[in-house]
């Protein structure tokens, strides 16, 4: 590459020289309003610029490669950058096509010099040490432009998986390539299957049958846990920014090459909305990985975090210290970073970390500016809105100032978590679906907590489980087994349970949002807080397709059934304002009904009720003029839009940890719903004698088995297909996965 650098002249910061110790406020003053932050690059030349008003010198410094160990490592040049100090802005311009040069700066405050990589950053090398300098235009893949989403009109009518990038396809399970396991490109590949053997859908084909909108992916803006140049075995969920505005390179196929990682992010972004799926971004701006070594320190020390009266840093983030939203250039920097990833990487949806920790005149801006984008509007927007223990004037984006906040930025909703399944922090504390609390806990989630701090459902996530905290199979398995249980072993009456949570949340106003893998029990085996836990035991087990192929069939029917019921997706409180709630139901059993007289095609009274009790209970069904005919289409078995069952009373016994949902006769008939079929409806019905089979299948697969050589006569006197179908896959996944942990 030949560069024509531009001749610069000494620009040491003297005269205009702000002082280090001005406060926050002053600097506040100087805070400036371009969109030309960072490397702005063109094929003539590339201009520098980086706010550091307490700087007396800036230097630039640029590079052939990302790091000093790679093969033509050299130092390029250096300059001395400007400074204006009307605005606190150092600036360069370089003559020549600088694409794929990396850079520095080198920032002198109080004689003190560090050298540090552009907040602004758009690309960076291995480990995110170096910025690079890039063409984004070279980054895009082939169809980018014509890329589209159709997002949904209403934030309520989102259904968001959450997954980890790793976790996704680590798997020898997941069908994907080994090369691309755990990566960006495993999104983008076609036709994955169970363990390659392609019968039973994995991977993105599969979520498209599952029925969710939106998939969730966990922070894969460059972190600074993983170290990029090493092995793959590495894991970390991520949440420890370095490059807010960079890929993270170990999800790359070559994370030495800046641009590499940035085509390859778009590609599985691609891949996904190909399928119909959209993408939310996991964000994570009220900390960083290093306070002191961040860009952030290293260009104005002691402006970007909050500190307490003694100087300490602030730490309601648990992670060593919490950002300050609230500063102009902070607030500023977030704006941008967010403008950027909607705009350049076709982001649909933002979901923000310690949400509470940012203050509500930032949230509600960067809501502003997105709406301001083409379909921006419809771009998702949430966080956790937990009270935390920072140090801040600023009135901050916490669940009681909710109502503060736009009616489309949305708070986890950890009032349903734990009704649901008990508290969230206790293993052994269970909650309504293991019969120790009662319906009432469960009736403010089902509002989308509008009666405690929610606006209306559009503000509320209705969740329980997330990548934080026990799996929710985990958890019934704690509160219900005991905590020295074995997580992975079926137990139906935890699937039972599962799926009676699963109508709680799925059923309810708001957002509904599920872990990765609810569907089918996934475990790790208890452990809470597995962000940095190894990948086999984080990963997604996709043969538990087979083992639970009927909680996963299940969760495709409350799907379905919430997709072609738009009551259950009001964004504002009118459906809430018409719903009935049973009064006479005992305190383990919460009934409820929609009402849907105005929305043609579909259907008009909707009843559910959940019992969490231990005993069968016999439900009147409540308000006035109550139709006498009904059809069931969810009971403890099995969920969806067909009929399953026909009921000409007034009154229905639901089963002892069970729900029921029930349609009026007439408009079930009238609307006449159908759903797609997809392969998840063919998925192998082996449940039955599930237990069985995997004993049976464990004994088999021992060398000279005695049950071996008799395996045709039990099969025949037994008379099971699905028994034999349930061994047979059993045994072929065993040898093929031998010595994976997650088999344990």
């Amino acid at each position: 590459m030949i560069l024509a650098f531009s001749p610069v002249v000494s620009a040491v910061n003297t005269e205009a020289k702000v002082n280090f110790n001005k406060t926050c406020e002053q600097l506040d003053e100087l805070a400036y309003s371009g969109n030309d932050l960072g490397a702005v690059y063109s094929k003539e030349n590339t201009g520098f610029k980086l706010w550091a008003p307490t700087a007396e010198r800036v230097k630039l410094k640029l590079y052939s490669t990302g790091s000093d160990d790679e093969e033509g490592a050299e130092l390029l040049a250096e300059h001395e950058m400007d400074y204006n100090c009307s605005n606190g802005i150092w600036s360069l311009t370089v003559r020549g096509n600088l694409h794929g040069t990396y850079y520095i700066y080198e920032v002198t405050v109080d004689g003190k010099t560090q050298q540090t990589a552009d907040p602004y950053a758009k690309a960076a090398g291995v480990n995110g040490n170096r910025s690079m300098v890039v063409d984004l235009s070279l980054t895009d893949p082939q169809g980018w432009k014509d890329d589209s989403f159709t997002r949904v009109d209403k934030q309520t009518d989102a259904l968001i998986w959450e997954v980890h990038i790793k976790d996704f396809s680590a798997s020898e399970s997941s069908g994907v390539s080994e090369k691309n396991r755990g990566k960006y490109l495993a999104f983008t590949e076609t036709g994955t299957t169970l363990n390659g053997e392609g019968t039973i859908k994995t991977c993105v084909a599969y979520l498209k049958d599952l029925g969710i909108n939106y998939v969730q992916i966990n922070p894969f803006f460059d972190f600074g846990s993983v170290d990029e140049g090493g092995d793959n075995s590495q894991y970390n969920w991520g949440y420890d920014p370095v490059n807010y505005n960079v890929p993270e390179g170990s999800y790359s196929s070559n994370p030495y090459d800046g641009s590499v990682r940035i085509k390859e992010a778009k590609e599985m972004i691609k891949a996904l909305h190909d399928n119909g799926i959209g993408v939310v971004m996991d964000v994570v701006y009220n900390h960083v990985y290093d306070a002191e070594f961040s860009c952030f320190e290293n260009t104005v020390p002691g402006y970007y975090f909050r500190h307490d009266k003694d100087g300490k840093l602030a730490d309601g983030s648990g992670c060593g210290n919490d950002t300050a939203s609230e500063r102009a250039m902070y607030r500023k920097y977030m704006v941008d970073s967010i403008i950027y990833w909607a705009q350049e990487y076709h982001i649909d949806g933002f979901r923000f970390d310690l949400m509470g920790l940012h203050d509500i005149y930032t949230m509600n801006l960067i809501r502003q500016q997105l709406n301001t984008l083409p379909d921006g509007k419809k771009i998702l927007m949430y966080g956790e809105a937990w009270k935390l223990n920072t140090v801040s004037d600023a009135e901050l984006a916490i669940q009681v100032n909710m109502f503060k906040l736009d009616l489309n930025i949305a708070a986890f909703n950890d009032g349903i978590r734990d009704a649901v399944k008990g508290d969230n922090f206790i293993p052994s504390v269970g909650g309504f679906v293991q019969g120790v609390l009662s319906s009432a806990d469960v009736k403010d989630g089902i509002m989308a907590a509008t009666m405690q701090w929610s606006q209306q459902p559009s503000q509320t996530v209705s969740y329980v489980s997330c990548h934080d905290n026990m799996t929710l199979y985990d958890k019934l398995v704690a509160t219900t087994l005991g905590q020295g249980a074995d997580y992975r072993a079926r137990n139906e009456e935890l699937v039972r349970m599962n799926k009676l949570a699963a109508v709680a949340y799925l059923t309810a106003q708001g957002i509904p949002f599920m872990l990765a893998g609810e569907e089918m029990a996934r475990s790790k085996d208890g452990d809470h807080n597995s962000f940095k836990s190894d990948v086999e035991l984080n990963q997604i087990d996709w043969s538990s397709l087979t083992r639970y192929s009927d909680l996963v069939k299940y969760y495709k029917g409350l799907i379905d059934i919430r997709k072609a019921y738009s009551p259950m997706r009001c964004e504002d409180k009118t459906v809430i304002g018409n719903m009935i709630f049973y009064n006479e139901c005992s305190e383990n059993v919460l009934g409820y009904m929609y009402q849907n007289a105005t929305t043609d095609g579909e259907w008009d009274k909707l009843v559910c009720i959940l019992n969490g009790g231990k005993t069968d209970q016999e439900v009147k069904l409540e308000g006035k003029d109550i139709p006498k005919s009904w059809v069931a289409i969810a009971n403890g078995e099995s969920a969806g839009v067909e009929k399953l069952a026909a009921f000409n009373s007034d009154s229905v016994t639901i089963k002892a940890g069970q729900a029921l949902i029930l349609v009026d006769e007439q408009s079930f008939n009238a609307a006449a719903v159908k759903a797609e079929k997809t392969s998840i409806d063919s998925l192998p019905d082996i449940v039955l004698a599930s237990s069985t089979a995997t004993k049976l299948a464990a004994e088999i697969d021992k060398k000279d088995s005695p049950v071996k050589k008799s395996l045709p006569y039990i099969l025949g006197g037994i008379g099971l297909a699905a028994l034999g179908a349930g061994v047979a896959l059993i045994i072929k996944r065993r040898r093929k996965n031998r010595g994976d942990k997650h088999t344990r």
